[in-house]
């Protein structure tokens, strides 16, 4: 099955989303998740509602993933490009845009984390082997076309 990716902006903030969609679909690919995969961008409103309803927390966070079943299935991925841009400089936000990505893309293969110390430092190096899988991917594909 081929991989498919949608990108969607819902905030406020005119958002490259063709970036991210070709960054997501060669996440997707190296991830070998086969169903689809969708990347929303909203604002704080939305996200504290959704965390509210799926977390029982009533604050908005950067991002949330639900994923579809398997972990190969695919699934949901909020950002809240709102939170992100409160919280970063402008020179940072691509990048932290795409860590996010990593993060969820682990999440919708079953890999989570708690929030210790040692969870935590685990799911970095884990986020940062899949990044350079992801980027090496990419790399590989411009070499060959």
């Amino acid at each position: 099955m081929k991989s498919r990716v949608n990108v969607f902006n819902r905030s406020k903030y005119e958002i490259d989303t063709r970036y991210y969609r070709f960054f997501l679909y060669n996440a997707v690919i190296v991830s070998k998740i086969d169903g689809e995969v969708n990347l929303l961008f909203s604002d704080d409103d939305y996200m504290t509602e959704l965390n509210r309803e799926f977390r029982g927390k009533d604050k908005s966070t950067d991002v949330l993933t639900f994923p579809s079943g398997g972990v190969r299935d695919g699934g949901d991925i909020i950002i809240s490009y709102e939170w992100v841009v409160n919280r970063y400089r402008e020179e940072n936000i691509r990048k932290t845009i795409i860590k996010l990505i990593v993060h969820s893309i682990l999440h919708l293969k079953g890999i989570h984390h708690t929030y210790s110390r040692k969870s935590l430092k685990l799911n970095y190096i884990k986020m940062k082997k899949l990044y350079k899988k992801i980027v090496f991917y990419i790399k590989q594909k411009k070499l060959k076309g």
